[in-house]
Formats: structure tokens, C-alpha cells, sequence
């Protein structure tokens, strides 16, 4: 009877195996250590911003974000700036934006990189106020908004 669960065991992991899950081809490996799984930080008038946030291996305090800005509007969204504020506690270091256009119609997207520090990691959270001005088709558009739905350990 103990070599009837062991052989009804072994079709499974053959079959995994032929469909490239196990041995010679695994699935892709987790979040490198120190990095999270990307998550969405705005969601407003057709601009989605996806935040993928890494630790510094060496001070756990820091977290480098790279903010993907998308649009599922029609035409593109021009000069496109986007600002951080962090509380008193946290300092902010800003990298320039990849481009000040947004491609429309979700066919591109720009990025832009900023590191946070946090002086009271572990016991206050990552929170940052964020300002979004771009023009979509001629209009001026102005967003502020805070972001607090950093996964858990940033």
C-alpha cells in the first residue's frame, strides 16, 4: 500500500516536467532578494503609474522606486513632469523622467527613478505626496495625490 501513493505521485511531476515547469527549465525565479513585486500607485484619467520598488542590500532604510508611467489616452500626454513630496522624517533623491511625452493608447511608457530614505524605517511607513501635470490634447491637467500602498517591508 506505501508504494500506491508514491507511484500515483510521479505522472504529476512527469507532466510538469513536459511542459517546461520543473528540472531542466524552471518557472522564473522570485523577486530578487531586496526587490518587491511591482504594484499600482495611481490609476486616474486613463495614466496608470506602476511603482517596482528594491531595497538597498547594504542600508534597509533606503528603497530605490522606478515609477512606469502609461496612458490609455488617445493622444499622447506632453510635457509630462512628475514631482515627489515625502514627509519630514524621509529624504528624496529624483532622477530625471525618460522623456516628457506619454505615448497614447497604452504603446509606451516612461520612467523615471527616485530613491527614498526613510530615518524611521520599521517604525513609520513609506509615504509619499505626488504632483502630475501634462497636457492631453491641448488641455492643461494638474493631479496631487499620496501614495501609502507600499507592500509590507518597504
Amino acid at each position: 500500500a506505501a508504494g500506491a501513493p508514491a507511484a500515483a505521485a510521479a505522472p504529476p511531476v512527469d507532466a510538469m516536467a513536459m511542459l517546461g515547469m520543473g528540472g531542466a527549465a524552471p518557472a522564473p525565479p522570485p523577486a530578487a532578494p531586496g526587490s518587491f513585486p511591482p504594484f499600482q500607485a495611481w490609476n486616474k484619467n486613463g495614466l496608470q503609474i506602476e511603482f517596482a520598488c528594491t531595497k538597498d542590500a547594504s542600508n534597509p532604510s533606503v528603497t530605490a522606486i522606478e515609477a512606469s508611467f502609461t496612458s490609455a489616452q488617445p493622444t499622447p500626454l506632453t510635457g509630462f513632469n512628475f514631482q515627489v513630496a515625502v514627509p519630514k522624517y524621509m529624504k528624496l533623491q529624483m532622477s530625471p523622467a525618460s522623456s516628457s511625452t506619454v505615448p497614447p493608447s497604452n504603446s509606451g511608457k516612461v520612467t523615471q527613478t527616485f530613491k527614498v530614505a526613510n530615518s524611521m524605517h520599521g517604525q513609520k511607513p513609506v509615504l509619499l505626496r505626488i504632483k502630475i501635470d501634462y497636457s492631453a490634447g491641448g488641455q492643461a491637467v494638474s493631479e496631487q495625490g499620496q501614495v501609502d500602498n507600499f507592500p509590507p517591508g518597504i
